[in-house]
């Protein structure tokens, strides 16, 4: 498992953002746009320049806060 942080885009306007990841052993990343509550998992794979609107989501749920880190991520994945 791994953490890491991305420059992506988001939006019809393709707005940048920083994207935060956490990575499983299977595969599976857990993935927030920094700012927001929405966090998704997906198999694509995440890269610097990605558009977050074209990857293919497995699961997704909304956290009680902004996720502003990849620590934050981590919480609420695992909680």
């Amino acid at each position: 498992m791994k953490t890491y942080s991305v420059n992506g885009t988001y939006g019809s306007h393709k707005t940048p953002c920083e994207v935060f990841v956490f990575e499983k052993n299977s595969g599976l990343k857990w993935y927030a746009v920094n700012g927001s509550v929405m966090v998704n998992a997906t198999y694509d794979e995440i890269s610097e320049g990605i558009d977050v609107e074209g990857l293919a989501d497995e699961d997704c749920f909304t956290w009680s806060s902004k996720i502003d880190s990849e620590e934050e991520l981590l919480t609420a994945v695992n909680n």
